[in-house]
This record gives structure tokens, C-alpha cells and sequence, in this order.
């Protein structure tokens, strides 16, 4: 609600409040100057009622005189009291008239109740007037009987009961009408009783109201504008009343909203800037780690080459100066001389393919010839041709993959000619099926290798303990040159532990390679 609209609310329900009052009081003065006139009447008409009887019994009174000792004034008295009586009853018409006009027909039994009193007075004059008309000495006796029965029984028991009766329905109305007065004020000061506190309570509701549309939302909006200037822009007033300031706080809100939106937006452009910047930096730091790791690598290479090529050129020069040295040889001599000078060129040529291939799939261009390819068949066949005492343990009947049958064979005889070189007498190949692909170890049960060998074992030119003791014409590119087949095709290989003792060498290719590859 508006404080518009609620202080003027307060001002009507304050002005209805001071009318009903207004009301009220010309209302409780109109009924007790009613009950007070009501009463004031009951009092005349009761006071008039006395002043018949009075000069009712007076007039009987001058008739019992006038017939003893005579009639002195010759009827003035009894005239006189005559007229006084009918006023008295014309007085009291007029009065009972006029609680007539002001209580309504209910007071037309009091007229009834007159004219029988008047009926009965005027009969009784007429007699009295009878037995003063006669009042010879010989008609004293009959008179003054007649006169003791008229006011023994007449009067006494007729005139007499209706004044009384009269007197008590007056006196009655004077109790009724002020019990009513009494009333009347009691519910009047209930009523004033009664507006004033509903005033007090309009007053304070209303001043409450004022209070909390004006204060309490003033407060809170303006300890979240402290807020927000204190840099707190998720702080809203989250007033949701209909009040000006309400209006206000919205509006406010509004602003809040748009500004922490735009201070956000501000706040995630910089992050995402700041983020491009440290993942550039991170690329910029990885090119340069592996810029220097090429270069590391790329000496380390030529200085491994050199070594693994100096021996079979070696070989190749000593038999060729021996064959060339001296005198002339035997044709036998020579064919011995050129076969080991072709095993060391074949050693040399397979070293420099390794070595190629290596570097082929380092720059992801390996050069498969991949086709569809059963490795079930492919894994008996390398184990058949490898040896007998190799066992093949396969739960599929056919793993069809698409890959280089000829490379992937590679990388199973290099594991099988690792588990026969440095491993024990028993070898196990295991073929099944997994998640996305096929799974292919090759398992021994010699020495294994240490934690360490292992982190090292894919790398160029590293030859384990237990290599170099029992095989020392090896040189160190079986695992990375297997580990590069695997990857090319988009597998993994990996090294553990068999139960028991010994090593398990495992290599996962999927259903198709992930990396593009040239036919």
C-alpha cells in the first residue's frame, strides 16, 4: 500500500472517528433530554393527578359542609373547586397528549384510565348536587345518609382506587423512564468508552503501519547502499511491498542486478583472459620444455645411434679389411666374410627401421597399412611361429580390429622376445575381450623388474638388471618401439606385476585406430 494512501486512510478513519463521536454525543443529548422530558411529564402529570384528588376531596368536603352547617357562599365554594377539578383534568389530558406525541400509543390506556375518573367525578357531583338541591330539615336525615354512602362507598372505594391507580401508573413511569436514563447512559458511556479505544487502536495500527512501510524499509535499503558502496554488489533489499520506498528498493535492485552483472561479466572476461594468458603461458612453456626435450633427445639419439651403429659397421669394416688384408682367400673364406658382414648390415637396417618408426610415430605420422584385422589369428600364428613351449589363452573366437596386421605382430614378437630373453620358461598370452577393444598380455614368470625399471623401461636405449646380464645383444628399443605400434593405433600398454612372480606386458587396441593414419 502507498504512504499515500495510508496516511490518508489514517485521516478519514480519524475524521469518521471524530464524527461517530460527534454522532454519538448529539445522539446520547437527544435521548436524555427525551428521557428527561418523559420524565418531567410523568412528574406534571403525576403532581396534577394529586392536585384533582386534592380538590376533589375538597369539593366533597364543601358538599358535607354546605349539608350540615348550611350553604353560607351559596354554591361559589363548590363552583369554584368545580372548575379547579376540571382544569385539573384538562391539564392532565394535555399532558398525557403530550407523552402521547412522544412514546407513541401506548399511553392511551392513561386516557381511558381519565375519562373513567372523570366520568366518575362528574357523576359524584351530580349526586352531591342532588342532596344539596334537597336540603329541607325533614330531608336531613335521608340526605345525610345518602351524603355518608356516597363518601363511604363511592369515593372511597371507586374515585379513590382509580386516582390511586393513576398515581401508581405515574410513579411507575417516573422508575421506567429513569432506569431507562440510567441505561441510556451507561450504554452511552460504553459507546464513548468503547470509540475511544477503537481510536487508540486505529491510531496505533495505523501508526505501526506508517512505521513499517517508512521506517523498516527505509533501514534496509539503506544498509544495502552501504553495502554496495562497500563493494558487495550480491547485497538486495528484497522488499517486495507496494510502498514508494519499496518502489524505491526495487529500483534499486534493478540497479544492483545490472551492475554485479556487468561487474561479472568484467570479472569473467579478466578470468578468461587471465586463463588464455596462463594457458598460452603453460603452451609457450610446454613447446620450450619440449622444444629442450627434443633437443635432449635429439642428441641423446645421435649419440645412441652412433653407439649402436659403430659396433655392426665395425663388424662390417673388420670383415671386410680381413677379407681384403693378405693373400688371396678361399671362395669359402669370402662367402663366410660377406655372411657376416650381411648379419651386420640386417642388424643395422633393423636398428635404423626401429629407429625411424619410432620417430615416424613421435611425429604422428607412422605410416600404417591398416586393414581388418582377425588378432586371434594373428596371435596364433606369431605364437606358432615363435615356438611350442609358448601357451595361448583366448576367451573370443575372433577379435576383429582395424589395424597394421604386419606392426602389430612386431609388437607381439617383441614381447614374446622379451618374456623368452629376460623372462622365465613359462609364457602365457592372454587374449580377451574389454571396454572398447581387446586386451593382449603376454605373461612370464622370471625375475620382473623393479618399480624403477619400469618407469624406464619405454624409454630409447634402456636395458634393465636383468636384461643386461642374461642378453647382452640387445639394444633397448623393443618396449618403446612396441609402445609406439600400440599408441599409433590408438591403444595403451602397460607393466605389472604377475601373481606368483614374474611380469605381465599388456597392450589394449580398439575396434578402430584413434589417430589418422597414412596408407
Amino acid at each position: 500500500m502507498k504512504l499515500a494512501t495510508t496516511v490518508y486512510i489514517f485521516f478519514v478513519s480519524m475524521l469518521a472517528v471524530c464524527l461517530v463521536g460527534t454522532a454519538l454525543v448529539i445522539w446520547s443529548s437527544e435521548r436524555a433530554k427525551f428521557h428527561m422530558d418523559r420524565v418531567n411529564l410523568a412528574h406534571d402529570s403525576q403532581v396534577a393527578h394529586k392536585s384533582l384528588s386534592n380538590h376533589t376531596y375538597q369539593l366533597f368536603k364543601q358538599y358535607g359542609d354546605a349539608l350540615i352547617i348550611g350553604d353560607q357562599d351559596r354554591g361559589a365554594g363548590e363552583r369554584e373547586l368545580t372548575a379547579l377539578i376540571r382544569a385539573d383534568i384538562s391539564r392532565i389530558r394535555i399532558l398525557i397528549g403530550k407523552e402521547i406525541e412522544m412514546v407513541g400509543e401506548e399511553e392511551l390506556e392513561e386516557l381511558e384510565a381519565l375519562a373513567e375518573i372523570e366520568a366518575k367525578i362528574e357523576e359524584l357531583i351530580e349526586i352531591l348536587e342532588d342532596i344539596a338541591a334537597e336540603s329541607s330539615a325533614e330531608q336531613f336525615s335521608f340526605n345525610w345518609r345518602r351524603l355518608s354512602d356516597v363518601l363511604d362507598g363511592r369515593i372511597d372505594e371507586d374515585f379513590r382506587v382509580l386516582i390511586e391507580e393513576a398515581l401508581a401508573e405515574e410513579a411507575r413511569e417516573v422508575v421506567e423512564t429513569r432506569a431507562l436514563a440510567n441505561a441510556q447512559l451507561l450504554l452511552t458511556e460504553r459507546l464513548a468508552a468503547g470509540f475511544g479505544v477503537g481510536a487508540v487502536i486505529i491510531t496505533l495500527v495505523l501508526l505501526r503501519t506508517i512505521h513499517l512501510g517508512l521506517s523498516r524499509p527505509a533501514t534496509t535499503l539503506l544498509q544495502t547502499a552501504r553495502q554496495f558502496s562497500d563493494g558487495d554488489f550480491s547485497s538486495r533489499t528484497g522488499l517486495d511491498g507496494q510502498t514508494e520506498i519499496d518502489e524505491i528498493a526495487r529500483a534499486f535492485d534493478i540497479m544492483a542486478d545490472r551492475v554485479e552483472a556487468k561487474t561479472n561479466q568484467l570479472f569473467d572476461e579478466n578470468t578468461v583472459l587471465e586463463r588464455s594468458v596462463a594457458d598460452r603461458t603453460r603452451e609457450l612453456e610446454k613447446l620450450l620444455a619440449d622444444a629442450e626435450a627434443n633437443t635432449r633427445n635429439r642428441r641423446r639419439l645421435l649419440a645412441d645411434v652412433s653407439h649402436e651403429l659403430r659396433t655392426p659397421l665395425t663388424i662390417i669394416q673388420g670383415e671386410a679389411d680381413i677379407a681384403l688384408r693378405g693373400k688371396e682367400k678361399t671362395p669359402d673364406e669370402y662367402r663366410s666374410a660377406l655372411g657376416r658382414t650381411r648379419d651386420a648390415a640386417s642388424h643395422t637396417a633393423k636398428l635404423v627401421d626401429d629407429l625411424l618408426f619410432v620417430a615416424r610415430a613421435e611425429a604422428e605420422d607412422p605410416r600404417l597399412r591398416v586393414e581388418d584385422t582377425d588378432l586371434v589369428a594373428l596371435a596364433s600364428e606369431t605364437v606358432a611361429t615363435f615356438g611350442p613351449d609358448v601357451v595361448i589363452d583366448s576367451d573370443v573366437e575372433k577379435a576383429s580390429v582395424i589395424a597394421d596386421p604386419t606392426r602389430v605382430r612386431q609388437a607381439l614378437l617383441i614381447l614374446l622376445e622379451n618374456a623368452r630373453h629376460h623372462g622365465g620358461d613359462e609364457i602365457l598370452v592372454r587374449l580377451h575381450q574389454g571396454a572398447g577393444g581387446y586386451r593382449i598380455s603376454v605373461e612370464d614368470n622370471g625375475p620382473g623388474m623393479s618399480d624403477v625399471e619400469k618407469e624406464n623401461a619405454f624409454h630409447r636405449f634402456f636395458r634393465g638388471s636383468n636384461a643386461a646380464e642374461r642378453y647382452s645383444s640387445g639394444a633397448g628399443l623393443g618396449l618403446p618401439v612396441a609402445r609406439s605400434i600400440v599408441e599409433v593405433h590408438g591403444g595403451e600398454i602397460d607393466l605389472s606385476d604377475r601373481a606368483g612372480g614374474g611380469l605381465v606386458v599388456a597392450f589394449m587396441l580398439p575396434h578402430r585406430p584413434k589417430l589418422k593414419v597414412v596408407s
